[in-house]
């Protein structure tokens, strides 16, 4: 009572009484940003195998999502020791810390969602636990109107630097409410790309890629365009990445790899040029310096979008080796870009930039092994090369696709000098176990 913005807590009574609120609601019970925690626990069951890790992860996530359905799938972000929801707020479903009213509302709340998902449907393979972001992204894209944006309060207005840098001139575009208080639901935001994308990554259904056009087609701005930014979570180009899978921004794994070398030496100098460490600098400085970005070699190598900031884990269709230096990651001098990603089918494409040497590499179905290749389309050279010296240029080069029956998580390629290969491979996704061990 009679504080209503953060300019009353200078009084220092009013500070002293928001101060015993604040302990008196947050000081027990359990709050929905928890269910993040489950990646704790998946993590130490992709480490070492053990049931209890897994079981842990699907009794707490569950827990949570019976909350959910019982409030019509508008998640309650708080629970009491009795397991009452708003045992500690009068009843209402709102108020934790981290929840709907404070500080961000749905942005917080969805990310912790996605995450406990993908941990269920990793650990499982039972996609049930997608209902849970699903249904909740249903009822907040249910709220959203076309509205101004210049004209609305947004407690994260700069993560959404580039919808605003494309959109131009254009103020009014599609906006979710973010919060609910007691005067009900307020802070109108666009909705995260994120969300959408990292439910169909993880489901690869149709529903849900329709989910996604839904929110393009309300935008008000070309969803191809891309604007050079790196922001706390290092993510934000999700919807020209969509775009390329879809066939409609060619253009985009040069535009994106340009845009973070570009961050990438813009963010160097900027740590070149700091003096202020150790003194007086903004306690978000490394956030806003940090030159260090995977996300275009996510997109394009993985086949994945940026995992989930505060929790989430990899899920991405590939992972590779060095076969000869029996290591993670690519060999040296090997390129490789994800062209298309549909739910029984993964096409890469891998090129051998050495001109001398050739290269081994072997691919693995999923990040943690958790996929299954059961088939391969691949390309081959069917012409002459690379011809007789006597000629000034070489002769065409043509190509035919040859398939191979197997099954596995590993396939083996070599790559000549200077060649390429496109992979078509049939992919059974979460058919295995999922681990950490890997191959190396």
């Amino acid at each position: 009572p009679g504080i209503t913005s953060w300019r009353d807590t200078e009084d220092d009574a009013k500070a002293l009484e928001m101060g015993r609120a604040v302990h008196d609601r947050w000081a027990r019970g359990d709050v929905i940003h928890n269910i993040a925690q489950t990646t704790l626990a998946a993590n130490a069951f992709l480490l070492t195998g053990e049931e209890r890790y897994r079981d842990w992860a699907v009794e707490y996530a569950g827990a949570w999502m019976e909350r959910a359905r019982a409030n019509d799938w508008m998640i309650p972000d708080n629970v009491g020791h009795s397991g009452a929801v708003g045992e500690y707020f009068d009843g209402k479903w709102y108020g934790g810390l981290y929840g709907w009213t404070y500080p961000h509302g749905w942005y917080n709340i969805q990310m912790a969602l996605l995450a406990a998902a993908g941990n269920g449907l990793l650990l499982t393979g039972d996609d049930a636990w997608l209902e849970l972001p699903r249904r909740q992204q249903d009822r907040i894209f249910e709220l959203g109107e076309q509205r101004d944006a210049g004209g609305e309060h947004m407690s994260l207005r700069e993560h959404w630097f580039s919808q605003f840098t494309a959109m131009g001139k254009r103020g009014e575009t599609f906006l979710v409410p973010y919060r609910y208080g007691d005067a009900g639901w307020f802070d109108w935001q666009p909705l995260s790309p994120v969300f959408p994308a990292a439910l169909w990554n993880l489901s690869m259904e149709e529903g849900d890629w329709e989910r996604i056009e839904q929110v393009r087609t309300r935008e008000a701005y070309d969803w191809r365009e891309v604007v050079c930014f790196h922001n706390k979570e290092d993510c934000g180009h999700e919807q020209p990445w969509l775009r390329f899978l879809a066939g409609d921004n060619p253009g985009y794994p040069e535009r994106i790899l340009q845009a973070a070398h570009q961050e990438v030496t813009r963010r160097l100098a900027l740590v070149r040029g700091e003096t202020e460490v150790g003194t007086h600098h903004n306690i978000h400085l490394w956030q806003e310096v940090n030159p260090v970005s995977s996300e275009a070699m996510i997109q394009q190598t993985l086949g994945a979008p940026q995992p989930i900031y505060n929790g989430g884990l990899l899920h991405a269709r590939l992972r590779y080796y060095d076969a000869r230096a029996r290591r993670p990651g690519l060999p040296p001098d090997v390129a490789a870009l994800v062209t298309k990603l549909e739910a029984g089918r993964t096409v890469v494409l891998l090129v051998n930039l050495n001109s001398n040497a050739g290269r081994e590499l072997v691919i693995q179905a999923g990040a943690y092994g958790e996929h299954r290749f059961s088939g391969v389309q691949y390309t081959t050279l069917s012409s002459h090369y690379p011809g007789p010296p006597a000629h000034y240029a070489g002769p065409p080069v043509t190509e035919e696709t040859r398939t191979a029956d197997f099954t596995g998580k590993y396939l083996g390629v070599e790559l000549p000098p200077g060649t390429e290969i496109t992979l078509d491979l049939a992919t059974d996704r979460y058919a295995g176990q999922p681990s950490c061990a890997g191959l190396y």
